[in-house]
């Protein structure tokens, strides 16, 4: 069925946060670090914290809230990556999420073998897999090319020996915007015998992620940027989980996901994910999806919407930007396949800091920074400290804020 371009009065509507103090007025850009929620996720923490606040699982009527409100998260958030609710680990962030899957993986290594990292990702992806140097396992970096921002499979190809026994790569950088060709480097991992373990933090606001499809062995995104409660989701292969040690209570092994989420999920919290369907399947109502249609199908029917949006709005941006001689645009300069909406760039004359600071007197709503991805910053040739500025565009925004964002750009 037809699949119309996004009414963003509709969408808005739908955001407590732009008629908010601290919102109204204001063209907000730092989605990359954590997106505005809409009102069905504040729905529903609200109602967890004033009848389900207790330990779930216990028979009596609140506990059984508690814990069909916490199932129905899980739920929710399997229904966004097409994964199964039993493979989820909903932890603390996606940083913890990655540590505590490194210190599980680590029994699986030995002296000789190797692990491929790359420059480009944010360091929850880089710093737990290089402390695995412990297991006496050799590490080989995979570079990305400072002048396109991106990574180039061909040399993840050179690396890849016969000892290399895990992967890891980034589904799209938080800040070069590059999306990675991820499904073909898991697909090369595992030829060459290797795990693989995609970040798709950066990816999973702005397109459909499909595990299922791609293949890793462990996917991981953060709620708190695809529009729900500060948590980090991590869907594992199955397989994996039965080869992993123990990173929770002893009585607890042989438990599934439940084995590297020491401590559970904040239960609130995880209650409030349900929240985020109950978004995209409302709007997709509100839009003409068919009523028989299952959560997925509305999920990818809205998704396919956003990215259309999301795809107009970065070129529009992108463009503007290249007209101002002293911007120097981070990665590609155009919109394709392998270009997200996170858009960085640099000013010639004025610090990062600064062309935030200004942007800011005007109701722009940037950051500007290394955004915890040093290395990339660095190999860029730019003082991490100061970084760079990142715009990033999500479904709610609008032309109008992209015009403002660059009208307000400091120019010579």
């Amino acid at each position: 069925m037809s699949n119309p371009p996004l009414d963003l009065d509709a969408v808005r509507a739908w955001f407590p946060a732009f008629d908010a103090p601290t919102g109204a007025g204001w063209a907000f850009f730092e989605n990359a670090g954590s997106a505005y929620v809409p009102r069905p996720v504040i729905d529903r923490l609200t109602r967890f914290m004033i009848e389900a606040k207790v330990q779930p699982g216990a028979p009596f009527p609140a506990s059984a809230l508690a814990t069909r409100m916490m199932a129905d998260g899980v739920a929710a958030m399997a229904a966004l990556a097409n994964t199964a609710p039993e493979s989820l680990v909903i932890g603390a962030d996606t940083s913890t999420n990655l540590h505590v899957l490194a210190n599980a993986l680590a029994c699986l290594l030995a002296p000789g073998d190797e692990i491929v990292v790359t420059n480009l990702d944010h360091e929850s992806n880089i710093t737990p897999w290089r402390r695995l140097t412990r297991t006496g396992a050799t590490l080989r970096e995979w570079q990305f090319d400072p002048e396109t921002g991106a990574l180039d499979v061909a040399d993840l190809e050179a690396l890849l020996t016969e000892n290399t026994r895990l992967v890891c790569l980034p589904h799209a950088s938080n800040i070069t915007g590059a999306v990675s060709e991820a499904a073909r480097a898991v697909r090369l991992a595992h030829e060459a015998g290797a795990l693989a373990v995609v970040d798709g933090v950066s990816f999973a606001p702005h397109a459909l992620v499909d595990v299922a499809a791609l293949d890793a062995d462990a996917y991981t995104f953060s709620a708190y940027k695809v529009f729900g409660p500060h948590v980090g989701v991590m869907a594992l292969r199955p397989e994996l989980l039965g080869r992993l040690e123990n990173q929770n209570h002893m009585f607890l092994s042989g438990t599934g996901a439940l084995t590297l989420n020491p401590g559970g999920p904040s239960h609130e919290l995880c209650a409030a994910l349900g929240g985020v369907t109950d978004y995209l399947e409302a709007l997709d109502r509100q839009r003409g999806g068919p009523d028989e249609a299952s959560p997925r199908d509305r999920v990818a029917r809205c998704f396919a919407a956003f990215e259309a949006h999301q795809t107009a709005l970065t070129a529009r941006l992108l463009d503007g930007l290249a007209a101002v001689p002293e911007i120097r645009i981070i990665g590609s300069p155009s919109v394709g396949a392998h270009r997200s909406p996170t858009v960085a760039f640099t000013h010639a004359t004025l610090s990062s800091r600064t062309v935030a600071e200004r942007l800011g007197e005007h109701r722009v709503a940037v950051r500007h920074g290394a955004f915890y991805a040093w290395r990339a910053v660095h190999a860029l040739g730019l003082d991490p400290a100061d970084g760079i500025v990142r715009a990033s565009l999500v479904h709610y925004n609008t032309a109008d804020e992209v015009d403002r964002l660059l009208n307000a750009l400091p120019r010579a």
